[in-house]
């Protein structure tokens, strides 16, 4: 029910309602000339909060995406991922402020991107552009946006991405390295990072190998991986894998067995989830790869360096994806275009040879 007063500036109305989450709250406006005006008015807003619309027209641009990504991401993408989010709404808020959802316009949102422009590089500008349209296509169902102010936006940046050949190791590189830390495999870091090298695992899916049959399978030579182990600040525990495509099994050797069985007698720190590893950090894998080969390929590079090796050796690209636990073959595709594209020449010759 709305109240109206004659004030000195003229009529006002207040209405008080309900939040969906309990709490009361109270719209008021004035300067009306007549009260015709303040009823008119009123009824406009009523029927806004009946459409759960007033309530969020003052809810700025940061707080609705902050609810969004709680709602709708936190229940089901891992920890990492929502890392990402919680970085997007970080930038958000530094670069919007307090801008009102339902007051950016087009041209504001263009003036941010450019900012953003000159601070990340493109995949950074374009993952956050992303996050945030996905926050506003709820907005516009519910009803508390009117027009995306996100469709015409142009992405760009003048800030250099790290260059192809500094994401992966070469494969003589490859080779130096696995040699390099097989010669000090009873540190768990060099062990992790020979793992990673050898099999493309994510790092969490190696965070989560365990010294038991379920996961190491020495009869028929491949490790089985269904689960990851997450570390994110002081939380951590076991998880899913990335996708359903990511509950595969990875080939290995016996020269990997060998190395397995030099680190848990030399290695191996006995804990409760029998865990392979429990003293790694991303970091400390990254500091040990650069250090041993003088690049600035990280762990995650560790991933590539393994496509980069199984397509030097013509594996097809869907057992690649299958391999890597990839959604499908069109991600493989995409990921490793500039790596297919260096054996085109190849497969020109041999084309050339059969036709």
């Amino acid at each position: 029910m709305a109240f109206y007063r004659k004030k000195k500036s003229g009529w006002q109305f207040r209405i008080s309602y309900k939040t969906a989450d309990g709490k009361y709250k109270e719209i008021s406006k004035s300067c009306f000339k007549t009260k015709a005006e303040a009823v008119n008015a009123a009824a406009i807003a009523q029927k806004e909060l009946s459409e759960g619309i007033h309530e969020d027209k003052n809810i700025t641009l940061a707080d609705y995406f902050k609810e969004w990504m709680e709602i709708y991401k936190k229940p089901e993408v891992d920890p990492e991922t929502y890392t990402k989010y919680k970085f997007s709404h970080k930038v958000i808020k530094e670069y919007f402020k307090d801008a009102k959802l339902s007051k950016i316009t087009a041209t504001q949102y263009q003036k941010v991107f450019n900012d953003l422009s000159e601070r990340y590089v493109k995949e950074t500008v374009k993952r956050i552009n992303s996050n945030i349209r996905q926050a506003i296509k709820v907005a516009l169902h519910e009803g508390s946006l009117k027009k995306d102010f996100t469709t015409l936006v142009k992405i760009h940046s003048s800030v250099e991405s790290k260059k192809e050949e500094d994401k992966y190791l070469e494969l003589d590189q490859r080779a130096e390295f696995i040699e390099s830390v097989s010669k000090t495999i009873q540190y768990q870091s060099s062990f992790f990072c020979y793992v990673v090298a050898k099999t493309g695992l994510r790092f969490s899916e190696a965070q989560g190998l365990t010294n038991d049959d379920n996961c190491i399978n020495r009869k028929e030579l491949y490790i089985y991986i269904f689960r990851t182990y997450k570390i994110n600040g002081a939380r951590r525990g076991w998880g899913k894998t990335k996708n359903p495509q990511s509950v595969r099994k990875v080939p290995i050797n016996q020269e990997f067995l060998d190395m397995l069985d030099k680190y848990l007698a030399t290695g191996f720190v006995e804990n409760d989830d029998n865990r392979l590893f429990t003293h790694v950090s991303n970091s400390m894998a990254n500091k040990l790869i650069k250090k041993r080969t003088q690049t600035e390929v990280t762990c995650h590079g560790l991933r590539h360096t393994y496509v980069s090796f199984l397509i030097y050796h013509n594996v097809d690209v869907v057992s690649i994806a299958r391999l890597v636990g990839h959604k499908d073959a069109t991600e493989t595709l995409q990921t490793y275009a500039h790596l297919f594209e260096k054996k085109q020449d190849e497969v020109f010759d041999f084309v050339r040879k059969i036709a």
